[in-house]
């Protein structure tokens, strides 16, 4: 927190157009440039700021502190796996998926592959790729396996497919053989609404892999002032200097080794993905395709095979609002609602507000 005396305090006003009276003045321990920022939201904006105002602002601070909550933490389990485990987990996993890609469907004829005879035509199955062929797949589901071919017009999907992947086909048999029709992935609904706040509040996204200089930190102390954001996920690799700007400010350090975690913040939940959590798999794709199949399939492993004891704890059975994490790249992106975005630059800061669910972001 900046420490500020009465001379200061007083000049922080002028400089944003204020005039502060000697009650108000004796109200502010501590935060000025916060309510600095409540103040100019003010509509007509005062000129003179009076004990009234100081008191007004600070209940509207007040009511803005909001707890954050730990969904899930995505932790990879070290116990060793039992074929027992490894049964009950695979199947654990097919139906959570199972139920989100039953309402992307909407299925005619869904059947199980041991019910399906010469004579089923069209028809819909739910299952797990287990090969992949030049023009084929051998899908499996919890009765047994078949063998899909994909014509001229659905053959760009194959290219696509991931072993392990669970999917949805409508299929149609012609001749001798089975084709697919249409596939569907656990994707997010494009009926969604997008999750906003009711009130006006930010947070912030910013990377320190290193220690700053008292420069730098002060540089990024003023920006927060600033914007005032409600909270800070910071991605940081050592302990953490007092950058608070505002001790109303709530900070979130990730550090690399940490897992994978789902936060809630006033509604909004938040996704939080440390870079090497994906480790060498990273360098297969882009980190925004990797993000966007995380949400197409609906878990935290889409560019490799699930380790056996993850399956069940990495399902993504409730949908992000906003993703976070500190990959190579610095973007924002958004994606069916869902805001995505990473920052590893030690010279910017995201901000995303949960308002509008606009995101932004300025160089230090």
């Amino acid at each position: 927190m900046i420490v500020m005396n009465e001379e200061d305090i007083v000049g922080a006003f002028l400089e944003n157009g204020f005039q502060i009276s000697r009650g108000a003045l004796r109200m502010i321990s501590e935060d000025p440039r916060a309510i600095i920022f409540e103040l100019k939201k003010i509509n007509p904006r005062p000129f003179i700021i009076t004990e009234q105002h100081i008191k007004k602002v600070l209940e509207n601070i007040s009511n803005k502190q909001i707890s954050i909550k730990i969904i899930r933490k995505y932790t990879i389990s070290q116990t060793p796996v039992h074929i027992s485990d490894y049964i009950k987990t695979l199947s654990s996993r097919y139906e959570k998926i199972k139920s989100l890609l039953l309402k992307q469907m909407a299925p005619k004829k869904l059947m199980s592959i041991n019910k399906i005879t010469p004579r089923t035509t069209p028809f819909s199955i739910i299952g797990v790729i287990r090969k992949k062929n030049d023009n084929s797949v051998l899908i499996e589901d919890l009765t047994g396996e078949m063998t899909l071919y994909f014509d001229e017009t659905t053959i760009g999907e194959l290219e696509n497919m991931l072993l392990d992947d669970v999917v949805g086909i409508q299929c149609e048999k012609i001749k001798e053989k089975y084709y697919v029709k249409k596939l569907f992935y656990p994707d997010i609904l494009s009926s969604r609404e997008i999750n906003k706040t009711e009130d006006e509040m930010e947070i912030a996204i910013a990377s320190i892999p290193k220690k700053v200089s008292s420069t730098n930190q002060k540089n990024f102390i003023n920006h927060l002032s600033t914007s005032n954001p409600l909270s800070l996920f910071l991605f940081s690799n050592f302990s953490v200097p007092p950058l608070c700007a505002s001790s109303r400010l709530k900070i979130i350090q990730i550090t690399p080794n940490d897992p994978p975690q789902l936060l809630q913040l006033g509604g909004i939940k938040i996704l939080v993905i440390p870079k090497l959590f994906f480790g060498e798999a990273l360098s297969q794709t882009s980190p925004l395709e990797t993000f966007i199949s995380i949400l197409k399939r609906r878990e935290l492993f889409p560019i490799s095979s699930p380790v056996p004891h993850a399956y069940e704890n990495f399902v993504l059975d409730e949908t992000p609002d906003i993703i976070i994490s500190d990959f190579v790249e610095s973007f924002y992106q958004n994606y069916k609602g869902t805001t995505i975005i990473s920052n590893s630059n030690p010279q910017k800061i995201f901000f995303v507000n949960l308002k509008t669910r606009e995101a932004r972001e300025i160089l230090i």
